[in-house]
């Protein structure tokens, strides 16, 4: 059985972990912005309620990728 081999260390995994941070905010800040134009134009609710869900799910993801970038400071 063959040894397995770490292609990233701690240090790019934090570095990818900071990137697609940065990435899901810019995301959450342009999704809020539709969501407030549909809201604007009083769009169905529906379609609000679908993009509002979406723009939760991306906030959750931030979340998570930042408590593990947190902890990952922290060992």
């Amino acid at each position: 059985m063959g040894k397995v081999i770490k292609i990233n260390g701690a240090g790019a995994k934090e570095e990818s972990l900071k990137e697609i941070s940065e990435n899901l905010h810019m995301l959450k800040r342009t999704l809020a912005g539709v969501v407030a134009e549909y809201e604007e134009n009083e769009a169905e609710e529906k379609k609000t309620d679908l993009l509002t869900e979406a723009l939760d799910a991306l906030e959750d993801a931030y979340d998570a990728i930042n408590e593990v970038l947190l902890d990952e400071r922290q060992v």
